[in-house]
């Protein structure tokens, strides 16, 4: 590959205007906007020296064999095994890609985004000019979902080859850590059981925090782990085992009269087979959430989102609108704050994880609702007036046709029985 120089904003085959390296300064005589600009200039710069590296690597690997190339990374990186034997690997990986190492080495996209492009290639056909292209004007949460859809895409058998791939990766370690006896536990789960073990200890870490009756100041962290331990240890003969609850959305096609496009909360596309494999096991009751029987507007009558709110939240916001932490995580917030007279309505809840609630309350962030109907967090118009407000990319590969409507699905999954609602 050759590396060009070039600015953020041009084609890597124009001359540059800027720089590239970013020079030492001072950074506490650096305005808010320098240091916005300094920190896109490091981008750019990182991302030259990883396609540098990964070019050496790669290069090194060809001459004397991965065995030697992981050997070298260990003595000259300082990594561990686990990073070297990674490291080969990427460098491996990005010699199918050659158009996006290119764009890397010209500071174009970041270095995580052109990971991800290597490692899909990798693992099947991808359109690797579209992914570079996508990967120049989106952030890292927007392309993920765009790779993921390009890939749901590309199977050419709507997903279930790719599904089957991500389940035959699932793996669990456990174990106990020589330096101080803790233990360790390592996991990787495909889509649908990652999305049902998410769900269910977000539920059990919210039953414990609302129980807990001590007083004991614990974190977040801390609670996820007894919230780990109380699922898998407690005796559900003595105490109603964790229900589980799955959004899904869906597009109805009116012209053939069925489901398609079905995506857990997170996005991820789920292949049609998984869906009905879900449906066998559940009780079908057909809803509509506007209904007066889901409560979606319960006025001042409750402070808190009732479930059907909290469903349709998880359907329309997707994750968290400051930050985009899962779905699951969040909590509901009142824009028309609830002191203040605000309803408990649909239309004046957002969800927020506890960090960016925190921003709302104490540091003065604002929900601002777009034009498409979707919400953003904005920070307070000091000392961040020259932060102009996030707008998202638009998502590629994922475009619906018109004769599709909008459908939710809600599954939930009690005791030892599951309800699918369509809505």
């Amino acid at each position: 590959m050759e590396f060009r120089l070039c600015e953020q904003d041009k084609q890597a085959d124009r001359q540059p205007s800027g720089p590239i390296w970013p020079e030492v300064a001072n950074v506490a005589s650096l305005s808010l906007s320098e240091l916005r600009g300094r920190l896109g200039l490091i981008k750019r710069a990182e991302a030259r020296l990883a396609a540098m590296k990964t070019a050496a690597l790669a290069e090194y690997a060809n001459r004397s064999g991965e065995g030697m190339a992981r050997r070298v990374v260990l003595d000259e990186l300082q990594t561990s095994k686990q990073q070297a034997r990674r490291e080969v690997e990427t460098a491996a990986q990005f010699s199918q890609v050659p158009e996006t190492l290119d764009a890397l080495g010209a500071g174009e996209i970041p270095t995580a985004h052109a990971t991800q492009i290597a490692k899909a290639a990798s693992q099947g056909s991808v359109d690797e000019t579209l992914l570079v292209e996508a990967a120049r004007c989106q952030d890292f949460g927007t392309f993920s979902r765009t790779l993921r859809d390009h890939q749901y895409e590309q199977s050419g058998d709507a997903g279930k080859s790719l599904f089957a791939k991500k389940r035959e990766r699932r793996s669990l370690s456990f174990f106990k850590a020589s330096d101080d006896g803790m233990y360790v536990l390592n996991g990787r789960f495909d889509p649908e059981a990652g999305n049902k073990i998410e769900a269910a200890l977000a539920a059990e870490e919210r039953r414990l925090r609302n129980d807990d009756k001590t007083g004991e100041q614990t974190t977040f962290d801390q609670r996820l782990a007894d919230a780990l331990e109380s699922l898998v240890c407690t005796n559900t003969s003595n105490r109603r085992s964790q229900g589980v609850t799955l959004v899904l959305t869906a597009e109805w096609d009116a012209a053939s009269s069925k489901l398609a496009n079905v995506r857990l909360s997170d996005g991820d596309l789920l292949p049609m087979g998984e869906a009905v494999r879900l449906a066998c096991d559940a009780d079908i009751l057909p809803c509509v959430f506007d209904t007066k029987n889901q409560e979606l507007r319960v006025g001042r009558k409750h402070r808190s989102a009732t479930e059907a709110q909290r469903a349709v939240l998880i359907a329309r916001d997707q994750h968290c609108i400051g930050c985009e932490r899962s779905a699951v995580w969040c909590e509901s917030h009142h824009i028309i704050e609830w002191h203040k007279g605000g309803s408990t309505d649909i239309d004046n809840l957002v969800l927020v994880c506890p960090s960016c609630h925190h921003n709302i309350h104490d540091d003065g962030w604002v929900v601002h609702r777009r034009k498409d109907g979707t919400y953003e967090l904005r920070p307070p118009p000091k000392p961040y007036a020259d932060l102009q407000p996030w707008q998202p990319k638009p998502r590629m590969f994922c475009k619906e046709p018109d004769s599709l409507q909008k459908t939710e699905i809600v599954n939930r999954q009690p005791e030892s029985s599951k309800q699918l609602l369509l809505t």
